[in-house]
């Protein structure tokens, strides 16, 4: 993707700039703390949070810069607290479409989980988003492939059980959960099976989970 630039550059400096603002912030903070939510102190939010929307309401995403996508995604990536970027490409599906696309194959954690929740919220059964979030409930981070199948299930995609099964043969506890909720959106006929099998399993959150989708 090439930026044309008589389609609004200054939106993709301004997101530049922006980023770079936080990088050196966060360069400054000391490593020892940087745990928990401690990307929530940064000062200047709402100059990021305004020049990514700025990007995504006056560029048309399929003249983005490769430079202006990592920039969305990083920015994306550290905002998973407040969630106001995700938030903001979920109204605009075409632009969520191809952030997830990229997304795909990027290093961004914290942006891939997050869009798999928007997918799931915003765009149900169409084809292309299934088809990112089984990409998305086979990565490598745990949760990451744990917030795809849960989006899976609530968009009662027809490979839930799939991805289900897949994520309980891992013997993960909070994989195991989200099999549960996910085999319970999709109203599968396989999940008193699994409920018993998380009976057995014993273990106090999956057991709790299992209680609480029997009584719903």
């Amino acid at each position: 993707m090439t930026l044309d630039n008589d389609l609004s550059p200054a939106a993709a400096s301004h997101l530049h700039l922006a980023v770079n603002h936080f990088k050196q912030w966060a360069e400054a903070v000391p490593v020892e703390t940087r745990s928990g939510e401690w990307e929530c102190d940064y000062p200047d939010w709402q100059r990021l949070w305004s020049a990514a929307e700025q990007l995504m309401e006056t560029v048309p995403v399929d003249v983005w810069a490769e430079s202006a996508m990592e920039d969305l995604l990083y920015a994306l990536a550290r905002d998973n607290e407040c969630e106001v970027i995700a938030d903001a490409l979920a109204k605009r599906d075409s632009v969520l479409m191809a952030v997830a696309s990229r997304a795909a194959h990027s290093a961004e954690s914290e942006a891939k989980w997050q869009i798999a929740v928007k997918l799931g919220e915003r765009c149900g059964p169409l084809a292309e988003a299934e088809e990112l979030l089984v990409h998305f409930a086979q990565d490598a981070n745990e949760y990451v492939s744990r917030r795809a199948l849960l989006a899976l299930g609530r968009a009662r995609s027809g490979k839930t059980e799939t991805y289900a099964e897949r994520a309980w043969a891992t013997g993960h506890e909070y994989q195991r959960i989200a099999a549960l909720w996910a085999l319970k959106d999709v109203r599968s006929a396989k999940l008193d099976e699994y409920l018993r099998w998380a009976d057995a399993d014993a273990r106090e959150f999956l057991v709790s989970n299992a209680r609480e989708i029997r009584a719903e």
